[in-house]
């Protein structure tokens, strides 16, 4: 019970508050400190170097460089040298990665096996190329023979949170707070996003690798998080249901308009909301067994309070949930409320895992789309109320529906849905009557449904122009819009996107990626390609849309849609994501999109029009 205690000790003051705290002025490194940093870093780069010419596991190799990538990435940031212990940090991990190469050179990596306490690793994201780092808790009792539970734990807000910082400190966490019946992965989630867009993409990314490198029970992988980890569980465990044998939220947000103080938002910002606004997914605690938790003298209780309130509202019936209140608690676990979490977890976890004949799922969006054996192909219309409810017994299936434009159901030869029986697995609706489905989904559809900053969730490429452009205002306006992306995206996301020049592009490229084109059709040869395919009309002297013209000169197009090149792929013009370093520097809930599918803005950034596209990618 001591080594408990001392983990929720340790929860409690990493979890910080979701509102940043004024930041301490940054340590200036001294000669002699950056003249050590800087030689670690050399030789450490040099070994990492000769390692990827020989014949070492590139994955093992990325185990290494991760570290040498903290170190670079602390001295590209020196605001981030936050006081004298982040020279300590730096030097713990350029350490640790020298003597990891140094095993890896001789054959004898030693972090592959290691037991008892918290390894630093790392994957190599497909969203950038980059590296991203995570830990893993393994205990002492772990048996690669056999199929360990795993947690997947998401942390708090850390205002002073770097790549140094966390894996100076996850591999320095005392071996007797590691749990014995499991393993622990500790998300990175590229800082502090309240794991959004590629933050989200990061907890899964993670959790491949970790699946990879480690014998898992896939039946018996459960979700935890606390401060603004707890508004990551509600996001990731009521968008995902059917990926978690349960999950575990303490305190966060889960809602937009109070948490982050938004009065009167435009309508199409407002309709967004609904993409990360967890709250309105609350009837998805049907499909998961959840544990919702806040501290009494914590005014983010308030956020499992939200979702008990919708799930009376919506007089849910057969909930596996508890929701606990530590009393006279502010920000951090109570222990008495931890254990009865714990003991909630741990019987759920425990327990034969079967595919549930009833689910009742809701979602807003293609994008989260999937709950056992439904997979909802196509709404009616995006961020509407869109729902499934119903049973599947043996190879048939009843259902109710709303909101749904196409459904496939695994498992299923025939189906009623609201009261219609048709034959087959996969159905659509036309006129108000459903019948199998034939031919590619139409339309917006999962992965392809917008906005602008879902495309920043897969791997993507900014396109640069290299031609003449049509209007020297606004192709500085872009190039601006270009050069803010690429450094807020360094800096926030913890990665170089990947960039080329538009005369780099070749299929094999679209077909892989996302490309982000910048630029106009005369000055960027990709988009002089599609100009004529987009929803959009274009021209030298006028930007139409929406039945709206606007004068191309001092203007900027910037919109989302299927590439007309790569109809599995986005184009995206003249955007990155639609927030920025003021969003980023304050509360996670801040992290929404601005722009929807499309807009015109003004030389200075302005908007002119902006809105969301149709289902059929159209005004």
């Amino acid at each position: 019970m001591q080594s408990r205690t001392f983990a929720l000790f340790a929860t409690a003051v990493l979890a910080a508050q979701q509102f940043p705290v004024k930041m301490p002025p940054a340590h200036s490194l001294s000669d002699a400190e950056r003249q050590q940093i800087t030689g670690k870093i050399t030789e450490l780069g040099k070994r990492i170097s000769l390692m990827r010419a020989g014949k070492a596991s590139a994955a093992l190799i990325d185990d290494v460089d991760v570290y040498y990538k903290a170190a670079q990435w602390m001295l590209r940031y020196p605001e981030e040298i936050y006081n004298k212990s982040y020279v300590g940090h730096a030097n713990t991990v350029l350490d640790r990665g020298i003597a990891r190469a140094k095993e890896l050179d001789a054959g004898k990596p030693s972090w592959p096996t290691a037991k008892g306490g918290r390894v630093g690793r790392a994957y190599r994201s497909r969203v950038d190329q980059s590296l991203q780092p995570y830990a893993v808790a393994i205990p002492p009792s772990y048996d690669p023979a056999k199929p360990a539970r795993l947690d997947v734990v998401l942390h708090g807000r850390g205002a002073t949170l770097s790549e140094v910082s966390f894996l100076a400190q996850q591999e320095s966490i005392k071996p007797e707070t590691i749990l014995p019946d499991r393993i622990e992965l500790h998300v990175f989630g590229r800082t502090n996003n309240a794991y959004r867009w590629s933050g989200e993409t990061d907890v899964f990314e993670a959790l491949d690798s970790v699946r990879a490198r480690y014998k898992i029970d896939p039946a018996k992988i459960a979700l935890r998080g606390f401060s603004m980890g707890g508004a990551g569980a509600w996001h990731i465990g009521l968008h995902y249901p059917d990926r978690w044998r349960a999950f575990e939220a303490g305190a966060g947000f889960n809602e937009t308009r109070k948490y982050a103080k938004q009065a009167n938002p435009l309508e199409y910002v407002e309709r967004t909301w609904r993409i990360y606004d967890a709250v309105d997914y609350a009837r998805n605690v049907f499909d998961i067994p959840t544990v919702g938790y806040g501290g009494e003298d914590d005014a983010q209780l308030q956020a499992s309070v939200n979702i008990q309130n919708q799930l009376k509202q919506e007089a849910i019936s057969g909930l596996r949930a508890l929701f606990l209140v530590g009393p006279k608690t502010g920000h951090r676990w109570h222990p008495d409320s931890k254990r009865e979490s714990d003991a909630f977890l741990d019987q759920h976890v425990n327990s034969p895992l079967t595919d549930p004949e009833r689910i009742s799922f809701v979602t807003y969006t293609a994008r989260y789309n999937q709950c056992f054996w439904v997979t909802i192909d196509a709404l009616d219309r995006h961020y509407e109320r869109t729902e499934v409810e119903g049973n599947r017994t043996g190879r048939e299936a009843k259902l109710t529906t709303k909101n749904v434009r196409r459904l496939t159901l695994r498992g299923v030869d025939s189906a009623e849905i609201d009261g219609q029986k048709v034959s087959g697995s996969s159905f659509e609706k036309r006129n108000g009557k459903w019948q199998r489905a034939s031919g590619p989904v139409a339309g917006k559809r999962h992965g392809l449904q917008g906005p602008i900053d879902d495309a920043f969730m897969e791997a993507f490429a900014i396109v640069k122009p290299t031609g003449k452009a049509w209007n020297a205002e606004s192709a500085q306006a872009s190039e601006a819009r270009r050069a803010r992306f690429e450094a807020e995206y360094s800096k926030w996301l913890r990665a170089d996107p990947v960039v080329v020049d538009d005369k780099d592009v070749n299929a094999a490229m679209a077909r892989s990626k996302h490309l982000v084109l910048f630029g106009d059709p005369s000055s960027n040869a990709v988009i002089k390609r599609i100009a004529a395919k987009l929803p959009v009309k274009w021209s030298q002297s006028k930007i139409e849309i929406g039945g709206k013209s606007f004068p191309f000169a001092g203007h900027v197009l910037v919109l989302i849609c299927p590439n007309p090149e790569a109809p599995d792929r986005y184009v995206v013009i003249n955007s990155g994501h639609s927030f920025g370093v003021k969003e980023f520097q304050g509360t996670n809930a801040l992290l929404f999109p601005r722009l929807g599918d499309y807009a015109v803005l003004d030389a200075a950034g302005n908007v002119v029009t902006a809105g969301l596209f149709g289902e059929n990618w159209r005004p």
